[in-house]
């Protein structure tokens, strides 16, 4: 009797794992990336200069950098350029420190001023720079050029990014015999950045000697690329 027992019960146990383990399973899913890219004239330069001084005291050389750099922005100002904007974007002032024999001896100090000049006339940021180096400026940060509507661009390049997962989407449930269902989830994974020129060297070495002119240096803007990425869950039935 107990063994007559003991088989259906085995039998039952083995059929209720596997019962609960089907109801558990989900809908298939897929899961795409798609990528929007939007292209257009750049309508906005931004320039990053800044100045380098030193004195033998910290009064002195605040001094002349302050002198040295209202007159930089005087420069520009006098460009009258559309849209212009000059915004300080970074003051230091500290010891200047160099080794003689092996030990560390302050010589003076060091002051950094740092501006960076907006304005619409994208084709006038070679004549920025020139005249912000005739006037004394150092060091040309970098050129970068972007759009005033960039808000209402990467609303359009994620719409574009949503199309392009769904299309992808649609392609793997067709390739499986499947058709999308329904969309469960969309995830934004970042978005490109404006046209960038240049690093924080650029133009550095010999801006302080007479033989030195960027007046026609080329500036090629091109196009400002706004790109956006989502990824894109979806069920297939």
């Amino acid at each position: 009797m107990h063994r007559l027992l003991a088989v259906p019960m085995l039998a039952l146990a083995a059929v209720i794992p596997a019962s609960a383990q089907e109801a558990t399973i989900g809908p298939a899913t897929v899961v795409t990336v798609g990528e929007g890219i939007v292209r257009v004239a750049a309508d906005r330069a931004v320039v990053t200069l800044s100045l380098e001084t030193r004195g033998e005291t910290a009064a002195e050389t605040q001094n002349v950098g302050n002198a040295r750099m209202k007159a930089i922005q005087d420069a520009i100002a006098g460009l009258k350029l559309a849209g212009g904007q000059v915004t300080t974007t970074g003051l230091m002032l500290s010891p200047n420190w160099v080794f003689v024999n092996n030990q560390r001896t302050q010589k003076g100090f060091v002051g950094r001023h740092s501006i960076t000049a907006r304005f619409n006339e994208t084709g006038r940021a070679g004549e920025v720079v020139a005249v912000a180096i005739a006037a004394g400026a150092t060091d040309v940060a970098g050129i970068r050029f972007d759009r005033s509507d960039r808000r209402t661009l990467e609303q359009e390049a994620l719409k574009a990014a949503v199309q392009d997962a769904r299309a992808r989407a649609n392609a793997l449930a067709a390739g499986a015999g499947r058709v999308v269902d329904r969309i469960v989830r969309i995830a934004e994974e970042g978005a490109a950045s404006a046209n960038d020129i240049g690093s924080p060297a650029m133009f550095r070495a010999g801006l302080a000697t007479e033989s030195v002119s960027v007046t026609n240096a080329p500036i090629a803007q091109g196009d400002v690329e706004i790109r956006a990425r989502v990824v894109l869950t979806a069920t297939v039935k």
